[in-house]
């Protein structure tokens, strides 16, 4: 296997092989041992391959043309907001379990501590009810904060948000609440 002939190996590897292990060691280039691994893995894939039925019927038309296959699988059907959102509120219930315990006093840490459990909450019921949109995630209170280090934090997360939003005309609103949280920071950041 020399260049081209290398790469389609790595890729039909990539398209039915398991190991991710064996992926990532195969992707780092084209070495003896890597084409002997290549030659070893794809072989066994050939022999672990089932028989393929009639000609005429593609292997995995079942499980792609069922419209019961694909309704059946969980966040199937969930609308790209729910998604994003619960991405957001992944993210900020990960970032606050992480910060937690060092977190000054222990009014910050009942704070945070509270908000985990809202996200919960809002994450459990996007879960719940995937037909309806989960209500908007309350944003922290952005007038209570006093902390430069988080105000800097959010500046710095909000700036490179507004400039993606402007060039989005369906998230107008976003965009409002994002230049607004900014100008409140921006303001608090200025004043002692």
């Amino acid at each position: 296997m020399k260049g081209q002939s290398y790469a389609q190996g790595v890729a039909l590897y990539e398209a039915h092989g398991k190991s991710r292990v064996v992926l990532t060691a195969l992707r780092r280039g084209e070495s003896e041992f890597t084409r002997q691994k290549l030659r070893e893995e794809l072989q066994k894939l050939a022999q672990a391959a089932p028989a393929r039925p009639a000609a005429n019927v593609p292997a995995r038309a079942p499980v792609a043309a069922s419209p019961v296959a694909t309704s059946d699988k969980p966040g199937a059907d969930v609308p790209e907001q729910v998604r994003l959102a619960r991405s957001s509120w992944y993210a900020e219930r990960h970032r606050l379990h992480a910060t937690l315990e060092l977190l000054a006093t222990d009014e910050e840490r009942r704070a945070a501590a509270e908000r985990i459990i809202v996200l919960s909450t809002q994450l459990t019921a996007s879960y719940q009810a995937p037909d309806l949109a989960p209500p908007p995630a309350p944003g922290p209170d952005l007038a209570a904060l006093t902390d430069q280090g988080e105000i800097r934090r959010l500046l710095a997360n909000l700036r490179p948000q507004v400039s993606k939003l402007k060039k989005n005309p369906a998230r107008a609103l976003d965009l409002q609440q994002a230049q607004a949280a900014i100008k409140l920071l921006e303001n608090k950041l200025l004043k002692p």
